[in-house]
């Protein structure tokens, strides 16, 4: 079982589609949709559907990534947790992702830029990791070489990471919350799978996040005390 945590903002218009590629593929997952303030009948939406698969959580204002993630691992039941947006989509089926767990601590997925029509474009779906600045595939692991990265865009975290290692950094305010996130799970042991085959679509939306601007400092102070095995003071850690 799977809880797919996102967070949401006057996206109205993508939420049928997000439903339909998650929740309405599969009885294994759970939708943890994390509204920061719609407006656009998003929040009037969703409650319509009476979905028992799709758990809506209103934060009432817009909040930051790091912020809105949290909340949804609070609110969400299962053991697996996914970090995924609310455009995109998963070319694969739902039952290859659960085949690929495998006892590992988290699993990244491959990624590319794609509209609707391309999940079905099997030349499109061809390749694994061309660099993205060229239009291919965007999974970096290069773990295996000395001082090399490891990179989650969309991909699983068993919640005993949470709880052990904390869970994302709130000081962020969106970028860079996720590659801390993944980078700490890596300096601390947990072992990682890169599923090259598990591949996301991630539509040409109109991108709202906003830069914090100390986030990149952040960034760097953080990843040299992980590298000493020393965890920040101000992280949350999981605790249900």
């Amino acid at each position: 079982m799977i809880s797919i945590v996102t967070g949401t903002l006057n996206r109205k218009n993508l939420l049928p589609g997000l439903i339909e590629n998650t929740v309405g593929k599969s009885d294994k997952l759970e939708l943890v949709l994390v509204d920061g303030g719609s407006d656009d009948g998003t929040i009037e939406y969703v409650k319509s559907l009476d979905n028992p698969q799709v758990k809506l959580v209103e934060v009432g204002g817009r909040s930051s990534y790091p912020h809105f993630m949290n909340l949804g691992i609070k609110e969400s039941k299962y053991d697996y947790v996914c970090q995924w947006n609310d455009d995109v989509l998963l070319v694969n089926e739902w039952e290859e992702v659960i085949n690929e767990l495998d006892g590992s601590d988290f699993y990244i997925f491959n990624w590319k830029y794609g509209d609707v029509n391309s999940i079905t474009d099997s030349d499109w779906i061809s390749g694994k990791d061309v660099a993205h600045t060229n239009g291919g595939w965007c999974l970096t692991d290069n773990t295996h070489l000395e001082g090399g990265e490891l990179v989650m865009n969309y991909g699983i975290y068993n919640k005993k990471i949470f709880k052990e290692i904390g869970m994302y950094n709130d000081e962020y305010h969106y970028y860079y919350a996720d590659g801390d996130m993944c980078y700490r799970a890596y300096v601390f042991g947990y072992k990682h799978k890169s599923l090259w085959d598990i591949k996301v679509c991630s539509l040409p939306t109109a991108k709202t996040a906003l830069h914090g601007p100390n986030d990149v400092a952040i960034y760097e102070k953080n990843r040299k005390l992980y590298n000493n095995k020393t965890l920040p003071e101000n992280i949350e850690y999981y605790k249900k």
